[in-house]
C-alpha cells in the first residue's frame, strides 16, 4: 500500500474502455486506490466537481473536448483547482508536454506507457501533494 492507510480516489478520464480497465486494476491492486471513471470531458469535470478526487488522470484526446480543455475548467473551479491532474496522451511533442505543464498538470505520460510506470508517476504525484 503506497498511500498510507486511506484510500486515494482517483478519477480516470480516458474514453478507451480498454485502458481504463487496465488502470484502474493496477491502481486498485497495487496503489491501494479507489478508482472513479469518466468516458468524457464534460462528464469527467461534473465527476471531479462531485467527488473531488484525490488525483485526475487525463486524456488528452476526448470525444466531446480536450483533455487540454478539461485541465481549464478543472483549474478555474475554485473546488478542482488543486486537484493534481496527470495528462495521458499520445502526443510526444516538447510543446504539447510544455503546454500541459503551463495549464497546470503536475505529471505527463505518453502513450503507451507501462502500468509499473504509472503506478510510480501516480505514487509521486500523490506523495509530493501536502495533506491537509
Amino acid at each position: 500500500m503506497f498511500f498510507g492507510s486511506s484510500k486515494k480516489k482517483i478519477l480516470v478520464i480516458d474514453d478507451d474502455e480498454s485502458l481504463q480497465r487496465q488502470v484502474e486494476f493496477r491502481l486498485k491492486r497495487h496503489e491501494n486506490a479507489k478508482v472513479i471513471q469518466a468516458i468524457d470531458g464534460t462528464h469527467g469535470v461534473e465527476m471531479a466537481k462531485k467527488k473531488l478526487p484525490d488525483l485526475i488522470i487525463l486524456d488528452w484526446m476526448l470525444p466531446d473536448i480536450s483533455g487540454p480543455e478539461v485541465l481549464i475548467k478543472l483549474k478555474a473551479c475554485e473546488n478542482t483547482s488543486n486537484i493534481p491532474v496527470l495528462m495521458l496522451t499520445g502526443k510526444s511533442k516538447i510543446g504539447d508536454i510544455e503546454d500541459a505543464f503551463e495549464l497546470g498538470a503536475e505529471g505527463y505520460l505518453t502513450k503507451p506507457f507501462s502500468l509499473s510506470n504509472l503506478g510510480s508517476k501516480v505514487q509521486d504525484i500523490l506523495n509530493s501533494v501536502p495533506t491537509p
